[in-house]
């Protein structure tokens, strides 16, 4: 988060320690010159955006505390921080410098660590009560450029820091006019902005640049206050420079960086967003995740399937485009679980698009302008996983057919006889032979041999659409498998419906196919369910039905299995 100048201005006016957290996450936003200087040792803790803990386990190892160890010490601190309202915390001391410290609640979602140097403190204190002049002491005190100037525009005190500012060596500006020692443009600045605090008491405060003699560019915060003579009378102006030249060129780099990230992210080839963590609404995408989202410029976006009816502007856009109410909290809790959430696959399709998307996702929590974030990023995997399944369908079913292969249909008989082992539901597994094929192959061709196959294919799962699998085992020979749709009565009425599919006229060019078939059937209980037994029966059926002249279907006889009377 960003601190305002104002802020930053009000800090270093001041002559105690000021460090600036952020009320979120407790990290360190901006550290005064007080407190720089007071805890030199520990500088890499008071870093922008260093976690509190951080800080506090480095000054638990660098700090003596006066009533305890260093760590019982910071862990009280740590809890006293993190209450409501002002608190006092463990005091503690670093080299011969003695440091009572005190959280309060700040302005803009800040919380304030207050420190004050006990040592310089009572120094100090013993200094202003034996000296005549302490004013000049205590602008000396200040790291802040200070000084007081006459209603004549003398300069009667200042500080090393404000002759230092104005390029100048302390004992060349002190007694001297204004006019005289700082760069004109400052001057004519400074005296417009004093006037009417000469005429009325009153301050005045304000942003101002200027160029030094040496032709160094310089940007500060300007703070005067009419100064009043013991009698009451106006008798000056006591002012300060807060230096805020690299804040403004830190400033500079920072938007300057952040164009060119945003440029970076906008022509990036993976799609980048970041949404609200409690609304889930996108503060930031780039153009490829509005791409690959079918998000549309114009009145509607993508949504997810389950709401792809909705339509909603794009300046309401959401995470429901990617993630459904019901998963959406799941994600979220996962994601903080492990810190981030990898290679997540999403499903989706863009409002009025035919098919649906693969998107792989990632997620990663992210503080965004003040706010709890998500970074999304996103790609486009729709070709790997069509790749993956076309290889996956390569695998399991038959090229040409689209029926299951024998590696599937195998699968699936495994599969069947693990349900049906120990059961009494009926079960039957048909083969079936085409009558013919090889004629039309040497006649015909090949090329109607295939479509012969294929036309068989179809009719197959026509018909036999109750079965629990069709396949194609190789050549002209098929395969199906049907569970608890019946015994052999229901099976026989099966076959009369195939066989009266498979004897319309194949017609290839004009020209009629002699195709019939001939089908081996095999129906038994789940209690006797090896399937490859069932299948070699099926087998020894199909066999049994081409004896008897082909075109019809014979149920298994075990009695006329001459293999298994031999075995």
């Amino acid at each position: 988060m960003a601190i305002s100048s104002d802020i930053v201005a009000t800090a270093a006016l001041g002559r105690d320690g000021i460090i600036f957290l952020s009320a979120n996450d407790l990290s360190v936003q901006h550290a005064n010159n007080v407190a720089t200087k007071m805890l030199e040792k520990l500088l890499p803790g008071l870093k922008t955006g260093t976690a509190l803990k951080q800080f506090l386990a480095l000054l638990s190892r660098e700090a003596n505390f006066t009533d305890s160890d260093g760590v019982e010490a910071v862990r009280k601190a740590l809890q006293e921080i993190g209450k409501t309202g002002e608190r006092d915390l463990p005091p503690f001391s670093v080299g011969d410098v003695r440091i009572s410290w005190r959280k309060t609640d700040g302005p803009a979602d800040l919380v304030v660590l207050q420190l004050r140097d006990v040592t310089r403190s009572e120094a100090l204190a013993r200094a202003l009560t034996d000296h005549k002049f302490f004013i000049q002491h205590l602008i000396d005190a200040l790291p802040i450029p200070i000084y007081v100037k006459n209603i004549d525009g003398v300069i009667n005190r200042c500080n090393s820091a404000f002759s230092d500012f104005i390029g100048c060596k302390l004992d060349a500006v002190l007694g001297r006019k204004s006019s005289e020692v700082t760069p004109a443009m400052l001057d004519a600045t400074m005296n417009n902005k004093e006037k009417p605090l000469l005429v009325a008491e009153g301050n005045v405060r304000d942003e101002i640049s200027f160029e030094r003699e040496d032709g160094t560019a310089k940007a500060a915060i300007f703070a005067a206050s009419t100064l009043k003579t013991p009698s009451g009378a106006i008798g000056g102006t006591i002012g300060s420079l807060i230096d805020i030249t690299s804040l403004k060129k830190a400033e500079a780099e920072v938007a300057g960086a952040a164009a060119r990230l945003t440029d970076i992210l906008q022509k990036a080839p993976i799609g980048v967003g970041i949404s609200d963590r409690e609304t889930g609404k996108f503060l930031f995408f780039n153009k490829t995740f509005v791409e690959l989202l079918g998000i549309e410029t114009g009145d509607s976006q993508n949504v997810a399937e389950e709401d792809v009816d909705q339509k909603v502007p794009l300046t309401d856009a959401t995470d429901s485009i990617l993630l459904s109410e019901r998963y959406r909290e799941k994600s979220l809790f996962e994601m903080d679980a492990m810190g981030e959430l990898h290679d997540v696959e999403l499903r989706i399709r863009p409002t009025g698009a035919k098919e649906a998307r693969w998107l792989r996702t990632s997620l990663e929590p992210l503080p965004f302008e003040g706010q709890e974030a998500v970074l999304w990023w996103v790609a486009d995997i729709t070709k790997q996983k069509m790749a993956s399944r076309e290889l996956q369908n390569k695998a399991n079913n038959d090229e040409l057919t689209g029926l299951a292969n024998r590696a599937r249909f195998m699968q699936k008989l495994n599969h069947c006889e693990s349900v049906l082992r120990g059961t009494e539901t009926p079960a039957a597994v048909f083969l079936l032979d085409l009558d013919g094929f090889k004629q039309v192959n040497d006649t015909l061709g090949h090329a109607a041999g295939d479509w012969v196959l294929v036309e068989t294919a179809r009719r197959l799962v026509r018909v036999g659409r109750r079965a629990d699998e069709v396949a194609r085992l190789g050549g002209d020979e098929f395969t199906m498998v049907f569970v608890n749709k019946g015994r052999a009565a229901e099976m026989i009425k099966m076959a009369d419906e195939i066989l009266k599919a498979l004897a319309e006229p194949y017609i290839w060019e004009g020209k009629t196919c002699p195709i019939g078939a001939s089908i081996g059937i095999s129906v038994f209980d789940g209690g006797f369910c090896d399937m490859s037994e069932q299948l070699r029966r099926a087998d020894k059926a199909m066999y049994q039905a081409k004896l008897a002249g082909k075109g019809q279907y014979a149920l298994y006889d075990a009695d006329a299995d001459i293999d298994l009377h031999d075995d």
